[in-house]
């Protein structure tokens, strides 16, 4: 079911979308609490071995009372600003991000079950925001696993046997909001980067880490996105993401967005863990201040041993910590996303995983291991220094290391290394 749609912004809002200045004013200041609630798209799994995704979307509310899951007129005309999200320009304009990328390096995004229409949804996001146009090569780029020729940044739809996914209907709405999140932020990342979405029939890790399979075999992909976690689980039983990170491909996943607590895939030693940030902007559109989302996801795993990458950092994990680094992921600081004919403002570590893939796929220059080019690199990054994720009195009392739950100087749990400072550290 289609969600309830809203009209995009009145005229003034308009305006401001298509310059990319939605956010001229702070988000953190615009978007209380006490105005919006988030809403989960998918929910939380139940058993293990199942994944969710970790979209949030966020629902305005006024009076108390939800008007609508999208930025209706009403809530548009008091918004103008920094209450529409960060739009592509606004994102690039705060982290510092000059390169465009080139279509040959492939950004591959793996979700779940079928979004019917995900090229509609991120080809009106790129129209809006001036981004190179895109052109859907699924037909013509399925049977050989490779991009097609052409000038345009190509789409490409596949699912988990690599097989071209041109189903007309949706197979659930909450992943197809996902799936427009992530190809939208991997697009503001890297512009001229062509996209690769590779469907998992289901949300097992299963399927999912067939579809991670696919992605690596799939020529000129540079990095792999994925935007869902669940219950840590022993990464050599899903060995597809190792795999791909050890012939050269920075494979990336969100922390979580519960909290202090440890998700996978984002726990397996071979990938890159993306937590998240509350974003503050300067009045002309820089990056001004970042801390530690609440939501963010974190942790100790025991299950998984500690990446090559993290020797040098956090001694009192014996396994794989995380995050590695983060970007925006609170929705009162959100990011706009175009799904199905209407404009939201969505965050979670669902957002910040494919912008951190797309960085790492703008240059490809990061050899042979991404996370420990990062790691090298760390100086380039903004040391985010405050803020904790250890909401609960369960949380606390599981957290016995500070740097496990909260921001401080050099690495920590919720925000890893730091976030973006131009692309040095990708």
């Amino acid at each position: 079911m289609k969600l309830k749609r809203a009209k995009l912004l009145v005229a003034i809002a308009v305006g401001s979308l298509l310059t990319g200045s939605l956010v001229a004013a702070a988000p953190s200041q615009a978007a209380s609490s006490r105005g919006y609630r988030n809403v989960a798209t998918c929910a939380k799994p139940k058993v293990r071995g199942i994944a969710s995704c970790f979209a949030l979307r966020r629902q305005t509310v006024i009076g108390g009372r939800a008007v609508g899951f999208g930025l209706s007129s009403r809530a548009a005309s008091a918004q103008v600003n920094g209450n529409a999200g960060f739009g592509a320009t606004a994102l690039r304009k705060a982290y510092g991000i000059r390169a465009l990328g080139l279509r040959g390096n492939v950004i591959a995004i793996v979700d779940a079950t079928h979004s019917a229409t995900a090229f509609d949804d991120v080809a009106e996001y790129r129209k809006t925001f001036g981004l190179p146009k895109m052109t859907d090569c699924s037909s013509t780029g399925a049977s050989q696993l490779r991009l097609p020729r052409g000038n345009n940044p190509c789409f490409v739809q596949l699912n988990q046997n690599g097989q071209a996914s041109r189903g007309t209907v949706t197979g659930d709405s909450g992943w197809a909001q996902e799936t427009a999140l992530d190809l939208e932020m991997a697009s503001a990342a890297c512009p001229k980067c062509s996209l690769l979405l590779v469907e998992g029939f289901t949300a097992s890790f299963e399927d999912l880490s067939a579809a991670v399979a696919m992605a690596a075999s799939f020529e000129g992909v540079r990095s792999i996105s994925n935007s869902y976690g669940g219950s840590d689980v022993a990464g050599d039983r899903f060995w597809q993401y190792s795999a791909a990170a050890a012939n050269g491909i920075a494979v990336t996943a969100s922390s979580g967005d519960f909290g202090f607590g440890v998700e996978a895939p984002a726990s397996f030693d071979g990938v890159v863990a993306v937590g998240g940030t509350s974003l503050v902007i300067s009045p002309n559109g820089s990056w001004q201040n970042e801390t530690a989302w609440a939501g963010s996801g974190s942790g100790c795993s025991k299950l998984n041993p500690k990446p090559i990458w993290q020797f040098g950092f956090d001694a009192s994990c014996i396994g794989k910590s995380t995050a590695d680094v983060a970007a925006v992921a609170d929705p009162a600081t959100g990011v706009s996303v175009y799904f199905d004919g209407g404009w939201y403002v969505f965050g979670g570590t669902s957002a910040s995983a494919p912008l951190i893939a797309g960085l790492y796929a703008l240059k490809n220059d990061f050899g042979q291991s991404a996370g420990e080019f990062t790691a090298l690199h760390a100086d380039k990054l903004h040391d985010v220094t405050s803020g904790s994720n250890a909401s609960t009195a369960a949380a606390i009392r599981a957290c016995k290391f500070a740097v496990w739950c909260n921001s401080g100087l050099g690495f920590d749990g919720p925000t890893g290394l730091g976030t973006p400072n131009s692309t040095g550290a990708f």
